[in-house]
């Protein structure tokens, strides 16, 4: 479980624009799965929730923070991704 360290300047821009919450990032950073990079750098994301009635037919929502090796949010992200109709 990583915790919530320091965040730059352009993470907290990204923050405010996307209406990211900081205890949104928090939820990110202790629960979100974590991809290491070659760099030291990592990747921390989170799904959506699982396909319920109320996600039904709507754009998801995946959260995503890029932090440097010594933890320091870099920058956060909102993305919607598309379901493509079968």
């Amino acid at each position: 479980m990583m915790k919530l360290g320091k965040i730059s300047a352009l993470a907290l821009s990204h923050m405010k624009q996307r209406g990211i919450s900081i205890a949104a990032l928090n939820d990110l950073i202790t629960h979100g799965q974590v991809e290491k990079q070659f760099d030291g750098a990592q990747l921390v994301y989170l799904d959506s929730p699982a396909s319920t009635p109320s996600w039904a037919g709507r754009p998801q929502p995946r959260l995503y923070a890029v932090m440097d090796a010594t933890g320091e949010v870099l920058t956060v992200e909102k993305r919607v991704r598309l379901r493509a109709a079968y």
